[in-house]
């Protein structure tokens, strides 16, 4: 039977499957309201502020010209204005970690979608989760609307390599990996570690870099027609391009520099 001790172990064991909430409406509105909470306190300081300034009593008017006036004010009858700084201070204290923390989770991506069916799945399986999650919990993973991916294996992968493991891999496990793996995990995932498809990614990524010179060369020596060639170059020049973002997640100022070098 399926449980959150369970859960927590197939997430501890497969980064890739830490996919969690964002609580992106949640946080913003809990913003909002300390921003607000923040926008009457500083008005309300204003106000004391030009009170204290006007108000005829030796001490009060000082304030704003002595700080070390106003923080001794602390404990007496007059210490409204200091008292008011120490919350504010407080409140923004909280406003600016609240910022911070939510700056943080937005540079989260969403999460890869055949991990997050992998999770689905296992949360079904009578093997796996077996429907555990009950009510509102349930509907955590149903879509991946408000979900990040702790994990940032993804973002790190080139196109080519994002390419094997969510598409040639599954597809090799079906007809031929599963007779060769020695069996799933404890909790009833296949997993195949990148180190299993590099190299043939780098080898894809190796022949490419040495048959696309070698190969522009050779179409450039056949073909005898200036228009034809000037097509040819362009032509390469964009492969080039494609095969930089794919093989190599080149930056887009690379690309430029590269194809214009």
């Amino acid at each position: 039977m399926g449980n959150y001790t369970r859960l927590a172990a197939l997430i501890g064991n497969h980064e890739e499957l830490a996919l969690f909430r964002r609580f992106a409406a949640l946080n913003a509105k809990s913003l909002l309201y300390m921003q607000a909470e923040l926008v009457h306190l500083e008005a309300e300081l204003e106000n004391i502020a030009n009170e204290d300034s006007y108000s005829g009593h030796g001490e009060k008017d000082s304030f704003e010209v002595s700080f070390s006036k106003l923080k001794d004010s602390c404990g007496t009858e007059n210490d409204l204005q200091w008292r008011r700084v120490l919350e504010i201070r407080h409140k923004l204290k909280e406003y600016n970690n609240a910022l911070l923390q939510y700056s943080g989770i937005q540079k989260y991506e969403k999460p890869n979608k055949r991990y997050l069916n992998i999770l689905q799945e296992w949360l079904d399986r009578p093997e796996g989760g077996d429907y555990f999650l009950q009510g509102r919990e349930a509907e955590i993973w149903e879509s991946d609307a408000d979900l990040i991916a702790l994990s940032g294996r993804q973002a790190e992968k080139d196109l080519l390599t994002q390419l094997m493991s969510d598409r040639l891999v599954p597809w090799y496990h079906r007809y031929w990996g599963h007779r060769f793996k020695n069996g799933k995990d404890s909790n009833g995932v296949w997993h195949y570690e990148d180190a299993t498809f590099l190299p043939a990614v780098n080898a894809i990524s190796t022949v490419l870099s040495s048959l696309l010179p070698t190969t522009s060369i050779l179409v450039l020596y056949v073909v005898q027609r200036p228009g034809a060639r000037l097509a040819i170059i362009m032509a390469f020049t964009a492969l080039f391009s494609l095969i930089l973002t794919t093989v190599a997640k080149a930056r887009r100022i690379d690309i430029f520099a590269a194809t214009t070098a």
